[in-house]
C-alpha cells in the first residue's frame, strides 16, 4: 500500500523542537541547559591537538604549493571549528531564555488549527533535515580523507603502495613512522576525527537553525491569528493585547538570537568564502591534471560548502519574510469595522514590523538570498586573484 507523503514528513517532525541540537551539543558538553566542562575539556583538547598537528604539517610543506593547498583545505575548517566552539562556549548562557520559552511553548502547544500545524511542521522538518543532512555530509568529507589512501592502494592493486607509512589524515607524525605498530597507533588516534569535527562544525549551527526556524514558524502562526482575529469589540481587545505581547516576546527572542550568534557567524562567513575559493582552485587544478579521485573529493567538498552557505542565507531570508508578514497581516484585518481607539494597536504593530528581524554576521552581513550571491562573488573574485598570482 502506497503511503502518503505526509507520512514520511512526520518521520522528521521533532515534537520537542530542539532534540537534534541537544544531541549534537551534549556530545561536546556545550548544551546550554546542561553544561559539562569536563566533556568540553576533553573534546577541545583532542581537536586542538589535531589542529596543531595540521598546522605543523602546513608549515613543513609551505614551499610545496600543491601540498600547502591540500593542508589548508583540511586545517582551515578545523581552526574555524575550534574558534566556533570557544566562542559558543562564551555566549551559550545567552541562549537559556530562548530555550525556556521553547520548552514552555511546547508544553502549551505550538499551534491551534490544522493550518497552523502545517506551518509549524514545515519549519520543524526543515530544521531537522538541516541538522541531519549537514551532519552526514560534513562527516563524509573527513571520512573520505581518511579512506582515500586505502582506496588508492586498492585501485593500484598494492603496487608501490606506501599506505603503511602514509597517515590517512595529512597531519604531522611528531616523529617518523617506521613500523606497522606506530602507524596503527596513529590511525587509532585519528579514527574519532570525523565525528569530532562533525560535532564541532554542526552543533552550534544546528541550534541556530532550529531556533531561527522556530521563530519563523511562530511569527507565521502569529500572522495567521492576526488575520483571523474577531473584530467584535468585546473579543478583539483582549485577543489583540495577547497577540501584541506575543509579538514583543518573539522580537526579543530574535534579538537575543542575533546577538548570541553574530560573531560566530562572522567567522563562519569568512570561512565559507575562503574555503570555497581554495576548494574551487584545487578542483580546477585536479581536473586539468586528470586525478579522478581528487576531483571527486573536491566536487563533494565544494558542493557541501556552497550548500551550507545557501542554507544560512535561506535561513535569514525566511526570518526577514516572516517578520515582514506581520504588518501585512495587520493591514488585512477588517480594521475599518473597529472603533478608532482600537486601531491604534494595529498602527503600533505595523510600525514595529516595518523594521524586519534578521541574522547578521558580525554586524556586517545580513543573511539573505542576496548575501548568498555576495559570498559566491567574493569567493570567485579571490579565486581570480589567486590564479593570477600563482
Amino acid at each position: 500500500m502506497k503511503r502518503p507523503i505526509s507520512f514520511y514528513v512526520e518521520l522528521f517532525y521533532d515534537e520537542h523542537v530542539i532534540s537534534w541540537s541537544k544531541r549534537l551539543l551534549s556530545l561536546s558538553g556545550l548544551w546550554p541547559d546542561n553544561r559539562n566542562d569536563v566533556r568540553f575539556f576533553f573534546y577541545i583538547t583532542y581537536v586542538v591537538i589535531f589542529t596543531w598537528l595540521e598546522i605543523v604539517t602546513l608549515l613543513q610543506n609551505i614551499h610545496d604549493l600543491e601540498r600547502t593547498l591540500k593542508n589548508i583545505t583540511l586545517s582551515f575548517p578545523t581552526i574555524l571549528i575550534v574558534l566556533k566552539a570557544v566562542m559558543f562556549r562564551l555566549n551559550m548562557h545567552l541562549v537559556l531564555p530562548l530555550l525556556m520559552v521553547v520548552e514552555r511553548d511546547v508544553k502549551q502547544g505550538l499551534y491551534r488549527t490544522p493550518e497552523e500545524r502545517r506551518t509549524v511542521v514545515w519549519y520543524n522538518v526543515a530544521a531537522t533535515l538541516f541538522s541531519t543532512s549537514s551532519a552526514l555530509s560534513l562527516f563524509f568529507v573527513p571520512t573520505l580523507f581518511y579512506t582515500k589512501p586505502i582506496v588508492s592502494c586498492l585501485l593500484s592493486k598494492f603496487n608501490n603502495c606506501t599506505l603503511p607509512y602514509e597517515l590517512p589524515m595529512k597531519v604531522n607524525n611528531v616523529y617518523e613512522v617506521t613500523g606497522v605498530t606506530t602507524y596503527a597507533l596513529f590511525c587509532v588516534y585519528l579514527v574519532p576525527t570525523s565525528m569530532m569535527l562533525t560535532i564541532g562544525a554542526t552543533g552550534a549551527d544546528s541550534l541556530l537553525v532550529t531556533l531561527t526556524f522556530y521563530l519563523c514558524s511562530q511569527l507565521s502562526v502569529l500572522a495567521q491569528r492576526v488575520r483571523n482575529i474577531d473584530v467584535e469589540p468585546q473579543i478583539y481587545f483582549p485577543e489583540m493585547r495577547a497577540l501584541v505581547e506575543r509579538h514583543s516576546e518573539l522580537l526579543r527572542m530574535a534579538n537575543i538570537l542575533a546577538e548570541t550568534f553574530s560573531s560566530l557567524m562572522f567567522i563562519q562567513t569568512l570561512g565559507l568564502i575562503f574555503s570555497l575559493c581554495i576548494v574551487v582552485y584545487q578542483l580546477l587544478t585536479t581536473t586539468e591534471s586528470g586525478e579522478d579521485m581528487n576531483t571527486i573529493h573536491f566536487v563533494i567538498y565544494s558542493c557541501a560548502v556552497i550548500l551550507l552557505a545557501f542554507c544560512y542565507c535561506f535561513l535569514g531570508e525566511c526570518l526577514i519574510n516572516e517578520s515582514n508578514e506581520i504588518q501585512l497581516a495587520c493591514y488585512s484585518t477588517n480594521w475599518y469595522d473597529l472603533p478608532g481607539e482600537y486601531t491604534r494597536s494595529l498602527m503600533f504593530c505595523i510600525a514595529r514590523s516595518q523594521k524586519p528581524q534578521y541574522l547578521t554576521a558580525g554586524k556586517f552581513y545580513v543573511f539573505s538570498l542576496e548575501t548568498f550571491g555576495v559570498i559566491v562573488k567574493a569567493s570567485m573574485a579571490y579565486l581570480s586573484v589567486m590564479k593570477n598570482m600563482i
